[in-house]
């Protein structure tokens, strides 16, 4: 389902969520959740004081904070197309990795040096944030952090080598903190054995983490059902968001069910936010990804386990991002985009196909990238392939706040396939906006809002997206 024409200068609206998408591993070993087809109440409630929608890590995050905050609503409602976090948090690599400097170049080119410190240093902060929510509230969902450096990048060709150094460099001289979280390795044999990487030219090692991603977000809607009084209604899609009657602040909701009335209402629906939003047309663009399970071979077993989780990069853009998974030692590995084309991918919205291309390019990548993979025995190898939806805008930062002209509307979507590192804190800045608290006390980057400015920028084409991403921010995971 194409919803951006290639090229096309008035993009499509993308639509809603597809009925029975394919099944990630995550949503594959978790059939046994009874939050599955979960309404808390047989019908919707006719009113509510805060109404979400969307119901993956965003919506759940925000849900969290709201009801766990000082002054919780009396009444949340949240609101889902399909079954819970069966969207993009549902599908992704379960990587939780924050960008402590290969993006800074692309952001201060974009919004200066300021808001390109601060964007690196929130997702540093979201990573402390998410390990302190789980570990706070006792969720079991795989949880793992590398020690001290939990991550390598690594650079499969010079063009790549160079770019990671030179954007190093350029973030220490502008005060970006690198001492004790960045680690350089620019020697080749170096990198290729510190990485077990066959054809590693750099390497650069910084913090990082990894989780089941549906196991999270399924404990914090759990939580606020069980002990906040969340009302979960799946399977629900919104249909419009209108204001209510004159003389009445708030919206109304329409779904195929029923109406409802909220006082607020957030809009955590990432890439299928233009269908109720047609301001963000073009400027929040539904992308597919595949992501893949794979069983490794002895050498990557056991004691032989990889101590990182990895992205193997090309150029500036080209990657394949993975983890390998402590609890079962199964490797998580997502990417291949630069081997199709990109009418594939941006503008469209099928999670219920997968690209054949991709899915050959992730069975063979392990054996491609690391040295001594080895033949892989049955059973070992590609276990399973998917597909799932991010949400990308022109400059690679999401949209969060109060939406203009919509007083008590509140966005946070767009996060450009790096949702585990900003999601978290952004949820957390929605929630204290509800609150009436100032943008300040977010410590969000201003540059996050959804500014007039903004929102009046010229719509962009497919190509334009994708240069744009290019050179103002690099594409993330």
């Amino acid at each position: 389902m194409s919803t951006i024409a290639n090229g096309a200068a008035n993009p499509i609206a993308p639509g809603y969520p597809l009925p029975n998408p394919c099944l990630s591993f995550w949503l594959q070993g978790t059939r046994n959740a009874a939050i599955l087809g979960h309404r808390t109440t047989e019908t919707i409630p006719e009113s509510c004081d805060v109404a979400v929608i969307g119901s993956g890590i965003s919506g759940a995050a925000t849900a969290y904070f709201l009801m766990t905050g000082s002054n919780p609503p009396k009444s949340v409602v949240m609101l889902e197309a399909r079954e819970a976090c069966h969207g993009a948090t549902g599908r992704n690599g379960g990587h939780c990795r924050p960008d402590c400097y290969r993006g800074y170049t692309g952001y201060k080119a974009r919004f200066g040096k300021e808001q390109a410190l601060k964007i690196l240093q929130n997702e540093m902060d979201t990573l402390n944030l998410l390990v302190e929510v789980v570990k706070k509230e006792s969720i079991d969902c795989d949880l793992w952090q590398g020690k001290s450096y939990g991550n390598t990048d690594i650079a499969m060709d010079q063009a790549c080598a160079d770019f990671f150094y030179s954007t190093l460099k350029e973030f220490q001289a502008d005060g970006g903190p690198t001492e004790g979280i960045v680690e350089w390795i620019g020697d080749a044999e170096e990198a290729k054995k510190r990485t077990r990487t066959l054809k590693a030219v750099a390497a650069a090692e910084f913090p990082a983490g990894s989780l089941w991603p549906y196991k999270l977000v399924i404990a914090l809607l759990t939580l606020c059902i069980e002990k906040h009084g969340l009302n979960l209604q799946t399977n629900t899609p919104v249909r419009s968001v209108v204001p209510a009657a004159e003389g009445t602040a708030g919206y109304v909701l329409k779904t195929d069910r029923s109406d409802l009335r909220a006082s607020k209402v957030v809009f955590a629906t990432n890439a299928f936010t233009a269908t109720l939003l047609p301001q963000f047309l073009g400027r929040i663009a539904p992308f597919r990804g595949q992501c893949s399970a794979v069983i490794p071979t002895k050498p990557f077993a056991g004691a032989n386990m990889l101590t990182h989780t990895y992205s193997h990069r090309y150029g500036i853009n080209n990657f394949d991002y993975m983890i390998q998974r402590p609890t079962d030692g199964i490797i998580i590995i997502g990417g291949g985009r630069w081997k199709v084309p990109i009418e594939l991918l941006i503008g469209q919205t099928d999670d219920t196909e997968k690209i054949p291309a991709l899915t050959e390019h992730l069975k063979g990548a392990m054996k491609e990238y690391m040295t001594d993979w080895g033949g892989e025995a049955v059973g070992e190898g590609l276990l399973v392939d998917w597909t799932g939806i991010m949400a990308y805008t022109p400059e690679a930062v999401p949209y969060v706040g109060e939406i203009h002209g919509m007083p008590g509307a509140f966005i946070t979507a767009g996060h450009s396939g790096h949702g585990m590192a900003r999601t978290f804190t952004c949820s957390r800045g929605i929630a204290a906006l509800i609150r009436g608290e100032s943008w300040e006390s977010t410590k969000l980057p201003e540059c996050f809002q959804p500014t007039l400015e903004r929102l009046a920028s010229p719509k962009m084409t497919v190509e334009q997206m994708w240069c744009e991403e290019g050179i103002n921010g690099p594409m993330m995971h």
